[in-house]
């Protein structure tokens, strides 16, 4: 892949049955489990049975790990929207459009702008070779996590509040119950911004 910050090397490979002991640790995280609200990634016993069949290859998410110089510092998975579209009610999804979630595990790896490059250097290698129809690219985080919104205004620009619509669209794929409370913390993040 791309050298870039500090001349890091990152790298994407598909995650692995072996992978999901270090997946289970890294959703342990405090600055993980914060968003990643899931009771079936409290145990290992859980992480297995919930990725088993993702890192299989049977089930419509696909999980990644995420690596910087070789070291693998947490993951990112992807699905077709309209194979998940009870997620994104009421918003209209364009055919073969993809989203993303996204996790660093690795606490040494926080904070020091890795999200933002390793979003777009996912989306450039993996997903435009993977899926060279996809449309559009959504990514959907917690209208609180100020870290990630950062990271990822890097290529989905600004996250305007406003009206419903233009919200959802801007967050790509907004969930309708968290819309009203994303437009308040928006006003916010934008005045502190």
């Amino acid at each position: 892949m791309t050298a870039g910050k500090r001349d890091e090397q990152l790298s994407f490979r598909p995650m692995v049955r072996e992978d999901l002991p270090r997946l289970h640790e890294w959703l342990q995280q405090p600055h993980v489990a914060d968003w990643w609200d899931d009771d079936a990634t409290e145990t290992l016993g859980g992480v297995e049975a919930m990725y088993g069949e993702r890192v299989a290859g049977t089930s419509v998410v696909t999980p990644w790990v995420m690596e910087i110089e070789g070291s693998a510092v947490g993951f990112i998975q992807w699905y077709r929207v309209e194979d998940e579209a009870d997620w994104y009610p009421g918003v209209a999804i364009p055919p073969g459009t993809v989203a993303l979630d996204v996790a660093i595990g690795d606490p040494a790896y926080v904070g020091q702008g890795h999200g933002r490059r390793l979003v777009l250097e996912f989306v450039h290698h993996v997903l435009r070779t993977t899926m060279p129809e996809c449309p559009e690219v959504w990514i959907d985080p917690d209208p609180r996590n100020v870290r990630a919104i950062r990271a990822y205004e890097a290529y989905l620009g600004r996250f305007p509040a406003g009206d419903h619509a233009v919200g959802a669209r801007a967050r790509r794929g907004a969930c309708e119950a968290e819309l009203e409370q994303w437009e308040q913390s928006a006003a916010t993040y934008h005045a502190v911004a």
